[in-house]
This record gives C-alpha cells, sequence and structure tokens, in this order.
C-alpha cells in the first residue's frame, strides 16, 4: 500500500494513492462534491427519521 503523511494542525491524515481505492469509493468521493446529490440525500435521511418517528417515536429517543 502507498500512503503519504500530511501533518496539518497537529493531525496526522494518511492518504492512500488514488488507483488504490474501489471504483465505487472513487464514485462516493466525487458524488459528496455535489450539491444536488447531497441536497437529495439529506432529504432521504429526513423521510427515514420522519417515519420512524411516525411508526415508533420511542426508537429514536436519545438514551442517558
Amino acid at each position: 500500500m502507498i500512503s503519504s503523511r500530511i501533518e496539518t494542525a497537529g493531525t496526522l491524515v494518511l492518504e492512500k494513492d488514488r488507483y488504490e481505492l474501489s471504483p465505487r469509493l472513487m464514485e462516493l468521493r466525487e458524488k459528496i462534491h455535489n450539491e444536488e446529490y447531497l441536497n437529495n440525500a439529506i432529504q432521504r435521511i429526513a423521510q427515514v427519521i420522519s417515519r420512524k418517528l411516525v411508526e415508533d417515536p420511542e426508537e429514536l429517543q436519545f438514551r442517558d
């Protein structure tokens, strides 16, 4: 595995060589920079949470 070290503000980040990542991962990396994709993903998450709240509100309650 080829990786490089980047240190920024005291944080160590390892970056893999772009070509070692799966095509699916590369596709998702590109999609997260697409505003329309992100808005649709957020909308889908909100719909799932809303449906769960209607079906079983206790399932989504915070627990200590």
